[in-house]
């Protein structure tokens, strides 16, 4: 017999009258206005925090921060998505991607710009996971991967661009299209992972714990796709054993 539940000083049982939260944009409960303010939202924080770090002194006076091309691309994708053909485009999911990934690519871009854009790609990954295709999902990977930021960051601003890869890199192996990686991506992805978590052997705490647990996830998401993702790339639909072999040498060597 379960415990009874706690009524309040009005007899409402506040568990029963919770209403639940509204489907989002992405899983066909919203609107295509709702899905297009919220990639706005993500674009004019990402915007925000440009416009201070990619100003030159020397600059100041033209406002040259503004005709840079990775502000222009976010401009350009905050027009996209209120354009009245987006909803009906096939190709909008990746291309809300594209212009936070250019900066997260970016070597122009310092660590709060990059921690910001994969904050962004995170959020719009969330968003429109459902209609994510593969070759999207592939860039997210490379681009991750890749990632590079201004040298001398200070060490919070490290910790939260690294955190934020994770958090990416997690967001790939849970959206539905996730099999359509294959074996070369998935392996990106652990091993991706897996060089963060001895990164963070020398950084915060919170680094340190949040980075086994992601690399716990991804190994646990791979195996639980495990026959997806090995058909996506093998003619037969067998299983390639190179992402077994290097989810499973990852997962031995997590701290």
């Amino acid at each position: 017999m379960g415990r009874p539940r706690l009524l309040n000083a009005a007899g409402i049982d506040p568990i029963a009258e919770e209403q639940p939260h509204p489907p989002r944009a992405a899983d066909g409960g919203g609107d295509p206005a709702a899905l297009a303010c919220a990639i706005s939202a993500e674009v004019s924080a990402v915007l925000a925090v440009m416009r201070r770090s990619l100003r030159h002194p020397r600059a100041a006076a033209d406002d040259a921060a503004a005709d840079h091309p990775l502000v222009s691309s976010l401009k350009a994708l905050r027009r996209l998505v209120f354009s009245p053909a987006a909803a009906a485009s096939p190709s909008l999911p990746a291309a809300t991607l594209r212009p936070f990934l250019d900066a997260v690519r970016s070597e122009e871009a310092n660590a709060a710009v990059t921690s910001a854009s994969l904050a962004a790609l995170h959020e719009v990954m969330a968003l429109t996971g459902h209609s994510l295709p593969g070759s999207a999902l592939r860039e997210v990977v490379d681009a991750v991967a890749s990632c590079r930021f201004e040298a001398g960051a200070e060490a919070a601003a490290e910790e939260a661009v690294l955190m934020r890869m994770l958090q990416a890199l997690l967001a790939c192996l849970r959206v539905p299209a996730a099999p359509a990686l294959g074996d070369q991506h998935v392996c990106t992805a652990v091993n991706t992972c897996f060089r963060v978590v001895h990164q963070a052997a020398a950084k915060g705490e919170l680094l340190q714990r949040f980075s086994r647990h992601a690399m716990h996830e991804l190994v646990r998401l791979v195996f639980a796709r495990l026959p997806q993702i090995g058909s996506a790339d093998a003619d037969d639909g067998t299983i390639k054993p190179e992402v077994m072999l290097c989810s499973t040498e990852c997962y031995r060597a997590i701290p």
